[in-house]
């Protein structure tokens, strides 16, 4: 490339020569140059001819014809100067041809030459277009370098941005080449379903107020991390169920509640896609959440989160309720004896002294407890309100003198809270004597008053020892099992102490050759196992292993091994474990079947092993089982 240069034609061994000197003006406003070509005829040797008007120059393809001067002498002469403005490529550059023919029209020692010509293949300088742009990738909210490779030192550049539906302006005809340029969150709002996208940077490069040109690149812009949706509040409320409104407290067992996620809200055009809330043993993956009865006291959090359509999850929104403990009103023990009116015990006395031992919840004083007392013959059908109330370890006396001696009385003790009430029952005996015969019957009682025909009657606080021991140490002496269907101690019907065992658990006896059952009170098993063709460190022999059926392929047919009528010779096919060992097959609906069966028992081996659990659960019928401790 050059902006100016000379080529030149001659004749005459060079005596006579055409010079063309040519230059370049360049307008890059425009991408456009002028080429200029001077035109001269240079010689050494003697001349003399007149003007000619019908030289030419052509330049990029356009060719002008000029008028040159009558020459006379040797020397340099200029014959014309010429120009014509050719436009650059795009890119601005510019490749062309200029050439000249002089028509000297002369005879040089005795030899006639018409024309002297030159020519040549020029690159003009290039004028320069549109600078380069380039950036790397971006985060929205945080600043990022746009640089611009500017093609002239007095070039400006405008730079702007398209994101999705929008765009902007960064900078306005900066003579900068480098530009801090920070993404305003607010793009966001053209990427609502994901994390990132394609931003494309433009730089229109200007010459003065002209347009060169203009480029671009491309980057991926990103959403911050701290852009993700929100949650204003996690709000809870009781459900009270059975407890009272007017408590306003939530009860363990008795209460739900209901979680509301509040304000859920997406960020910069997302939205919110689910829901996520936790606590207190629940779940839920919707907006609101009603828990089941809140089986746990004390402080119970919950948790919240949303998931938007970016995959963003927001921070946690949490709220803290207290449930207050409760748990059904219960007896410790209660005693009942015959007294006199002023309480004083007395086996002859016809007034009950009773002492109670209980406990209820209060439920922070806001449960209160009903205590009542009925009374009845045992014969008698019809309870009795003895019209008193008690208090937990207060002795109290009632019966107003009207518990006959000759007979023994139910007694029946309720608390009542308000959500439940329990009872507890006991006997209070007849009138203590030594020993009595029924009057009129044939009923006897030792320790008592005798009240029923063909019965023989203990007092209930006499014991009755056999061979020495307590008929209750007799029939269950300590390590004794104790199996109801009803859920008391057995402590309160038999006496001693004894403790709940065995719960989910079935009993199984002592076999001290096998390390499972060796021992007593020893636990284990499982109600599911993980299937792997074994049993209890046992392998399943072939008759306890369901019936089925094996295949195998003969290029491309399936073949089935059984019992079919029709045979017909496969010699190719190769037999699997248990086929019959002619290769005798048969076929119907396009199923291949072989003719002989190996039966139930046929060997063969599994290609594979499965490792489903199954349950081994047993049929069963529950109880309540005790063992005596002491």
């Amino acid at each position: 490339m050059a902006s100016s240069g000379s080529f030149s034609g001659s004749i005459r061994d060079g005596h006579y020569k055409l010079r063309v000197d040519w230059s370049q003006s360049k307008n890059v406003s425009a991408n456009t140059s002028t080429v200029t070509c001077k035109l001269y005829l240079v010689n050494d040797w003697s001349l003399s001819i007149s003007g000619r008007s019908d030289n030419t120059c052509t330049i990029d393809g356009a060719a002008q014809t000029f008028s040159s001067p009558a020459i006379s002498s040797t020397g340099t002469h200029l014959l014309a100067t010429v120009s014509r403005t050719v436009n650059h490529a795009s890119d601005g550059s510019k490749s062309l041809s200029i050439s000249a023919v002089f028509q000297i029209r002369a005879t040089l020692s005795g030899t006639y030459y018409g024309t002297i010509s030159a020519s040549a293949n020029i690159t003009l300088d290039s004028i320069p277009r549109a600078s380069s742009v380039s950036a790397g990738n971006m985060t929205m909210g945080t600043a990022g370098k746009i640089t611009i490779s500017r093609a002239s030192s007095s070039f400006t550049h405008t730079l702007t941005y398209s994101f999705g539906n929008t765009s902007g302006t960064i900078a306005t005809k900066t003579t900068a080449t480098s530009v801090s340029w920070t993404p305003a969150l607010s793009l966001a709002s053209q990427i609502p379903n994901a994390t990132s996208g394609t931003c494309t940077i433009t730089c229109t490069t200007y010459n003065g107020n002209t347009n060169i040109g203009s480029k671009t690149c491309t980057l991926s812009l990103s959403v911050p991390a701290s852009i993700k949706p929100t949650i204003s509040s996690l709000s809870a409320s009781r459900i009270d169920g059975e407890v009272p409104s007017a408590w306003g407290i939530y009860v363990q067992t008795k209460s739900k509640v209901k979680l509301t996620v509040n304000g859920a809200a997406g960020s910069y055009g997302s939205t919110i896609k689910s829901y996520s809330i936790t606590g207190g043993g629940y779940s839920g993956s919707a907006s609101t959440l009603t828990t089941g009865f809140l089986n746990n006291s004390g402080t119970i959090t919950f948790k919240a989160t949303v998931t938007d359509s970016r995959g963003r999850v927001s921070a946690e929104a949490s709220v803290s309720i207290t449930v207050t403990a409760y748990s059904p009103p219960y007896f410790n023990s209660s005693l009942s004896q015959r007294c006199l009116s002023n309480g004083t015990l007395d086996d002859d006395g016809t007034y009950i002294h009773a002492l109670v031992f209980f406990g209820y919840s209060t439920c922070g004083g806001k449960n209160t407890l009903k205590t009542s007392v009925q009374y009845k013959q045992v014969s008698a059908e019809q309870w009795t309100d003895a019209g008193v109330t008690f208090t937990a370890d207060t002795a109290f006396t009632y019966g107003k003198g009207q518990i006959s001696t000759e007979t023994s009385y139910d007694v029946r003790y309720t608390l009542e809270d308000a959500f439940s009430s329990i009872s507890v029952q006991e006997i209070v005996s007849t009138a203590a004597v030594v020993m009595d015969f029924k009057s009129g019957g044939k009923g006897v009682a030792i320790g008592k008053v005798s009240e029923r025909d063909n019965t023989f009657e203990v007092a209930e606080n006499w014991d009755i020892r056999v061979y020495g021991k307590l008929l209750r140490d007799f029939v269950y002496p300590v390590g004794s099992i104790y199996l109801s269907v009803k859920n008391t101690d057995p402590a309160m019907v038999i006496g001693g102490t004894w403790e709940r065992i065995a719960k989910g658990s079935v009993l199984v006896g002592v076999n001290e050759s096998d390390a499972s059952f060796s021992t007593p009170e020893k636990a284990g098993g499982a109600k599911s196992v993980s299937h792997t063709h074994t049993t209890a460190g046992h392998k399943l022999t072939a008759s306890e292993i369901p019936a089925h059926s094996h295949s195998f392929k003969d290029g491309s047919h399936t073949m089935l091994w059984g019992t079919k009528n029709a045979t017909v010779n496969a010699p190719n096919a190769n037999a699997a474990a248990g086929a019959p060992s002619q290769n005798q097959l048969c076929t119907r609906q396009n199923v291949w079947t072989g003719t002989n069966s190996t039966g139930g028992g046929g060997s063969h081996t599994h290609g594979n092993t499965g490792s489903t659990s199954i349950s081994t659960l047993q049929p069963y019928v529950t109880c309540y089982m005790w063992k005596r401790t002491a």
